[in-house]
């Protein structure tokens, strides 16, 4: 039989001689046989056994279930997309960063809530509901934690990471809410003030990164730690020195330099943007190895922030400085960004630069504005569009002396308005 085979895929030649002796033939059988073993041992069988993978289908909900103005409770959907059953594991590992306290009396417009801006830390929670998932299964979860010292306080930075099958699902960080109210049939109760604050940051070149600390504009100075941003655009795309769109704009909400967001505003973005803010507003506490200096991508600046953006795109960022006093303050105010920015403040444009190759890492020659009375805003179009992607402001008193340390930096809760813009 083995002959007539070998017969058949190697034929006599006309002088009666084979192409390959049937020793050779049999090795090439042998191991086409080893290698077709192989490819049904390394390929099909995973298929046929299947495997399971999770993922989040729908936002995260906090709950207040003891009523004592914190979180203890987690709810989201979970989808098994795979083939393979899962079970999830019962601990729940959760990560709560720095917080910002809320003001309890009202009016508030003066106080201030420090925080500490590097603190972070992990606690145990557990599943209280649906840990196994059958291929093609959608369950929502519960993970809930009993410990008053392990509860998400609301306006905190949290992720927490599910482990199952070997595998893990992590979040990133997410953001609470400045409240806990859970009824769902009343409307939510208005916050007691009108803006969460924190004191503002002061910082010295000792608290800049290396990468731009030779440049360091003054003495002392201080930055921004509340931000909201929104972005990618144009995520991965190169040479975008010369882009110039507002992407503001392009989605509807008219120029960037006049957009004024706020905590909870429900602005969607579609046209041109990434996932990295969920098409809408992203409040960011900057946080990380030097607060005031956000570090989208790359460890150049901050290695401790963790956005891990892609190298490539347009971000959009804004701030407040809210002016407590009656008078307005004279401030210089220097930027360092890489690679491109444009920079507004209460709606007037201050300048913008494109890096070269030393420039990227270079605070900028300082402009001196009019901080009002009341809400400003500095907005900031950042452009990455090769590798390392940060930015910073930094601002100090500037002539005659002001009180500069009553200003505030806030995330306002509603649209901020000022009869200066």
């Amino acid at each position: 039989m083995a002959k007539k085979l070998i017969n058949k895929i190697f034929p006599r030649k006309k002088d009666n001689k084979r192409a390959v002796s049937p020793v050779i033939a049999t090795i090439l059988i042998i191991a086409l046989t080893v290698t077709a073993g192989a490819v049904v041992y390394f390929v099909v069988v995973p298929l046929l056994q299947g495997n399971g993978e999770l993922v989040l289908t729908s936002s995260i909900s906090l709950k207040d279930t003891n009523a004592d103005g914190s979180f203890d409770t987690i709810e989201f959907d979970l989808y098994n997309i795979g083939t393979e059953f899962i079970t999830i594991k019962e601990n729940v590992s959760i990560i709560i960063f720095s917080t910002i306290s809320l003001a309890k009396s009202q009016p508030i417009h003066y106080e201030s809530s420090p925080i500490n801006i590097k603190a972070y830390s992990e606690y145990i929670w557990q599943f209280t509901s649906h840990r196994e998932y059958n291929p093609q299964e959608t369950k929502t979860a519960h993970i809930h934690t009993t410990n008053n010292l392990s509860q998400i306080l609301p306006l905190s930075q949290y992720e927490f990471t599910i482990s199952y099958n070997s595998k893990t699902l992590t979040t990133g960080k997410l953001y609470s809410s400045y409240t806990t109210e859970t009824n769902e049939e009343s409307e939510p109760e208005p916050p007691l003030v009108d803006y969460l604050s924190t004191e503002l940051f002061l910082r010295t070149a000792q608290d800049d990164s290396s990468t731009s600390r030779v440049s360091f504009p003054t003495a002392a100075g201080y930055s921004h730690l509340l931000w909201f941003l929104v972005g990618i655009f144009e995520s991965g795309v190169k040479n975008l020195e010369d882009n110039s769109i507002d992407y503001i704009n392009s989605n509807g909400f008219g120029l960037a330099e006049d957009y004024r967001p706020y905590y909870g505003s429900q602005d969607t973005f579609s046209q041109s943007i990434n996932a990295q803010t969920a098409y809408q507003i992203l409040p960011y506490n900057d946080s990380g190895l030097y607060p005031g200096c956000i570090t989208f991508n790359d460890d150049t600046f901050d290695p401790d922030d963790n956005l891990d953006w892609p190298q490539r795109g347009i971000v959009y960022m804004f701030s407040y400085i809210y002016n407590p006093t009656e008078e307005a303050m004279d401030i210089d105010v220097s930027i360092q960004a890489d690679d491109a920015y444009s920079l507004w403040i209460n709606g007037e444009f201050q300048g913008s630069g494109v890096s070269g190759r030393t420039s990227w890492k270079t605070w900028r020659t300082p402009v001196r504005v009019t901080l009002n009375p009341g809400y400003n805003i500095f907005t900031v179009r950042s452009t990455a569009e090769k590798s390392s992607w940060d930015a910073q402001i930094l601002f100090w008193d500037a002539g005659d002396i002001d009180a500069i340390t009553s200003l505030l930096n806030v995330w306002p809760f509603i649209e901020p308005t000022s009869s200066y813009w």
